[in-house]
């Protein structure tokens, strides 16, 4: 229950900021607070994250540089993504991924331009690793922040 409450505190804390950013921004700035997201990311913990936008859907693959326990996320420690993304003058994104032995985690977060023609992606994670039964529950989910900087364009790829 805990977990789920934590769960619903960090999902109500992102909506808050993205309400308050919105509430701040003049139509002149809406525009330049857009980002395309299609193309290579990487976190600060060296995950790599490949997405392809289309519309209001994210489809991809996430590389994960990091594990809970050694093979947590299968031999080649990848998984595909899904996820939506907004297409409203602020690029919101959330998605999600499964990886192979049962676990699931989401991120939801935003893109940011930054000087220099760059781009960031802030978001909040949520890891729900299975378990095999309901005592071992407290110690079935984690939650974060990981921070992606736009590497390369699906051009370059």
């Amino acid at each position: 229950m805990k977990s789920l409450a934590a769960g619903l505190y960090v999902l109500g804390l992102g909506m808050f900021q993205i309400f308050i950013g919105q509430a701040l921004i003049t139509d002149s700035d809406r525009k330049v607070l857009c980002c395309n997201v299609t193309g290579e990311w990487r976190s600060e913990l060296g995950s790599r994250l490949h997405l392809s936008a289309v519309g209001t859907e994210v489809r991809g693959v996430y590389r994960t540089a990091v594990e809970s326990s050694f093979g947590a996320a299968g031999p080649n420690r990848e998984a595909k993504v899904v996820g939506v993304i907004s297409d409203g003058p602020q690029t919101t994104i959330a998605f999600s991924v499964l990886w192979a032995k049962g676990s699931c985690a989401t991120w939801v977060g935003q893109c940011f331009p930054v000087p220099g023609g760059g781009q960031v992606l802030n978001t909040l994670w949520m890891l729900r690793s299975a378990v095999m039964s309901s005592a071992d529950n407290w110690d079935s989910t984690r939650m974060g922040e990981d921070r992606f900087i736009f590497v390369r364009g699906a051009e370059s790829l």
